[in-house]
């Protein structure tokens, strides 16, 4: 029991030290690599400790490894942008002028309805209030708003901005929420020249009432 004790404080401290080696940035904002690197690092330290017939110096040197190789990468990506954007990607414009960017969320396999959660997570429940949402590489989304948008606002709404269509998909339970039907929502898009359901990328009811629409060619 005192031998895998002590095997464990070692390994343990052998990991601390890796971390700190990387960096402290390297721990904030892991790129896909770090991540790799810091998941293979715990697990090279976890097999010596749990099977006391690996050699720890086994364990220590796959660390130290894996510490040099990242190490490496990490100078390679500093002076190549070409291998930055391999390894850690471009930050991707989801909202480009308060339009959603169809073929970046694609791009990215990032939902419309996760977008919106985000969004409504950091403050913003309008798509009018947001200038650009850029997806970090870090997988932060980062916000610009619009010169409308105000945080102090106090004005009493006649509900939350409510998508009721989604990539040409009808949300009824929001149409239901503002007490809509499908007839209802089909003369809306009769007016606004649309003849299909499926061309619309999305389709809000604002705070106000007012109804906000992209196209999927938009």
């Amino acid at each position: 029991m005192l031998v895998v004790l002590i095997r464990s404080i070692i390994l343990y401290i052998s990991v601390l030290i890796a971390l700190r080696v990387m960096g402290k940035g390297e721990i904030a904002e892991m790129n896909a690599f770090d991540l790799v690197i810091t998941l293979l690092i715990a697990e090279v330290a976890a097999i010596p400790m749990q099977d006391n017939n690996i050699p720890m110096l086994y364990g220590i040197a796959s660390i130290t490894g894996l510490v040099f190789l990242e190490i490496l990468i990490s100078y390679i990506s500093l002076k190549s942008r070409t291998m930055s954007k391999i390894l850690s990607g471009s930050p991707a414009i989801l909202i480009d002028k308060s339009k959603l960017n169809y073929k970046q969320l694609k791009k990215e396999r990032v939902s419309i309805e996760e977008l919106l959660e985000e969004l409504h997570t950091q403050g913003y429940f309008n798509l009018k209030e947001v200038q650009y949402a850029i997806l970090e590489t870090s997988g932060d989304l980062s916000i610009v708003p619009s010169t409308s948008y105000d945080p102090n606002k106090t004005n009493t709404f006649k509900h939350l901005p409510l998508p009721v269509i989604i990539d040409g998909k009808i949300i009824k339970e929001n149409l239901s929420e503002i007490n809509k039907d499908d007839k209802w929502l089909f003369k809306i898009l009769k007016s606004n020249n649309i003849k299909r359901i499926k061309d619309v990328l999305i389709c809000i009811i604002d705070e106000n009432d007012e109804i906000i629409i992209q196209r999927k060619n938009d």
